[in-house]
C-alpha cells in the first residue's frame, strides 16, 4: 500500500487496498463515503518520527491506522 500525491495537491490511497483491510467491498466502501459515513483523517507525524504522516479511516464500527514514511511506503497499520 502506497500514499500519493494526487494531480489536485490530494493525498490517495488504493481504495481497494483499503477497502481489503476494513473488510469491505470497493464499492462498499465508495458508497459509504459518498453517504458520509467515512471519516478520513491525515497528520503529519512530529517528534522522533517527523517526516512520517498518519491516515487515520473510521466507518461505523470499525477502522484502520496507517503510518507512511517520506516515500509513501506504508511502515505501520493497525485495524479495529
Amino acid at each position: 500500500m502506497r500514499l500519493t500525491l494526487g494531480l489536485r495537491g490530494d493525498w490517495i490511497i488504493d481504495p481497494r487496498e483499503l477497502a481489503a483491510r476494513l473488510d469491505v467491498s470497493a464499492d462498499d466502501l465508495k458508497r459509504m463515503e459518498r453517504q458520509g459515513y467515512v471519516d478520513a483523517r491525515i497528520k503529519a507525524v512530529e517528534g522522533d518520527d517527523a517526516g512520517q504522516t498518519c491516515v487515520t479511516v473510521r466507518l461505523l464500527n470499525k477502522g484502520w491506522r496507517g503510518t507512511f514514511d517520506r516515500g509513501g511506503a506504508l511502515i505501520r497499520e493497525e485495524m479495529w
